[in-house]
């Protein structure tokens, strides 16, 4: 896609939503991604899974409007205001907000996902604790994930980008052993923050991996890559 197209979207998405600002995922970062996204075969859209939402979200609305790519977005976000605000935003179009709780685990759960993510998904329906509403906003919560992935899977290898901005905390890396079976071997993966936490370092647990930019200006820390073949579960 030009990049002239994507600027035309970053516009229009800002002129009907709530701006770029500090929380929001970079403009830059929404380019390069789209960049090297391309209308699927046979006119099939991409999916597009967004772990929180915010102007990203109307940005995919905005290019679905302005008729400039092809996709359908899944975006998970725990806020319950704020996922039904956006979805309101988005009605009309392929994108399906989906409000989820959040749920809390410890190290050795986290291992056992890490371990096994053909059997992840399976694994968190009986593990954790739900996390009270209160502490939603907590920045540094630990091992932290939305909590009811496992009703919402997408297919396996259906997925062909996936940004990981949410939700607070280290534990936005449970989502490469719980989504790894849904990730098209050569998804791009767009992760926010990427160096609040060994975020790229958790994705090269489960993929093999090619870093394709980061930026690092201001407050705007981003990573893009793109996974190759899954790595060998030890064991298995």
């Amino acid at each position: 896609m030009l990049v002239r197209d994507i600027e035309k979207a970053l516009l229009h998405s800002e002129q009907q939503g709530y701006g770029f600002g500090p929380m929001s995922l970079s403009k830059g970062a929404l380019v390069h991604l789209t960049r090297r996204m391309e209308n699927g075969e046979g006119g099939e859209p991409l999916h597009v899974l967004e772990l929180g939402g915010g102007q990203s979200t109307l940005f995919w609305r905005s290019l679905l409007a302005l008729e400039l790519l092809a996709v359908k977005v899944t975006t998970l976000e725990h806020q319950p205001t704020w996922a039904g605000e956006l979805q309101t935003r988005v009605e009309g179009q392929p994108i399906r907000v989906v409000r989820q709780p959040l749920k809390q685990i410890g190290d050795e759960d986290w291992e056992r996902l890490f371990a096994d993510p053909d059997q992840a998904a399976g694994l968190w329906e009986r593990i954790g604790g739900e996390v009270p509403e209160s502490q939603y906003g907590h920045y540094t919560i630990r091992n932290t994930f939305y909590g009811d992935v496992a009703s919402m899977m997408p297919a396996p290898q259906s997925i062909d980008a996936m940004i990981v901005d949410g939700p607070h905390g280290n534990g936005r890396s449970l989502a490469y052993p719980l989504f790894a079976p849904a990730l098209k071997t050569g998804a791009l993966v767009l992760i926010d923050d990427f160096d609040h936490y060994p975020f790229l370092a958790d994705l090269g647990r489960i993929f093999r991996y090619e870093e394709l930019y980061r930026e690092i200006i201001g407050d705007k820390h981003w990573v893009l890559a793109r996974v190759a073949e899954r790595k060998p579960t030890p064991g298995v």
